[in-house]
């Protein structure tokens, strides 16, 4: 029963949590602060209101939601592929962290691609913290967790992970070993 829910139920309890706060923050700012112009939880430092996003981040590649709509269940497959990958050793609790941030972010906003438009999946991201103080382009919390997640992961891979970490997520260790366990047998010959 430990190893179900530490390898199936917490992870897919904690992209469930991430996804259903997202769209949470995102279904409050449609009901109430849509058509507005908005409110500040800190006068001239952190404003709330809705800006309607068809791209990626920074309004990048406007107008691609078929693009993403594509792309995103591929990326949802490769990361999860990593995260059964990895040994359930203490050592990748931060790598799997990062994945679990960044499969809750990706679902998040691709559930506004599917459904927040017109027509079915021609939608477009619900967007809704500003930090003014700086000028940070709008964002919501799918956002937050996928730059969580990805901000993490570059730590890690610097301070955390060694290179033979990596050889073991990539497969890179098995193969080695395969060759010396074949050198091994032809010296025995």
């Amino acid at each position: 029963m430990k190893k179900a829910l530490e390898k199936y139920i917490i992870p897919i309890l904690a992209v469930l949590g991430i996804v259903l706060l997202d769209q949470w923050t995102k279904h409050l700012t449609l009901l109430y602060v849509k058509g507005t112009d908005g409110f500040y939880i800190i006068n001239k430092v952190l404003r709330i209101y809705f800006v309607r996003n068809e791209g990626m981040a920074w309004g990048m590649l406007q107008n691609k939601q078929v693009l993403f709509i594509i792309l995103t269940p591929i990326v949802l497959a490769a990361l999860t592929y990593f995260y059964y990958k990895m040994p359930f050793e203490k050592k990748f609790i931060i790598a799997r962290i990062c994945l679990l941030c960044l499969c809750g972010g990706a679902i998040g906003n691709l559930i506004d691609r599917i459904f927040n438009g017109e027509k079915l999946f021609h939608g477009y991201v619900v967007d809704m913290i500003y930090v003014e103080i700086i000028n940070f382009p709008v964002f919501n919390i799918a956002d937050s967790f996928i730059t969580v997640g990805f901000a993490l992961m570059i730590f890690s891979m610097i301070f955390v992970y060694k290179e033979k970490d990596f050889d073991l997520l990539f497969g890179k260790k098995k193969a080695e070993e395969k060759v010396e366990e074949k050198a091994e047998e032809k010296t025995e010959e």
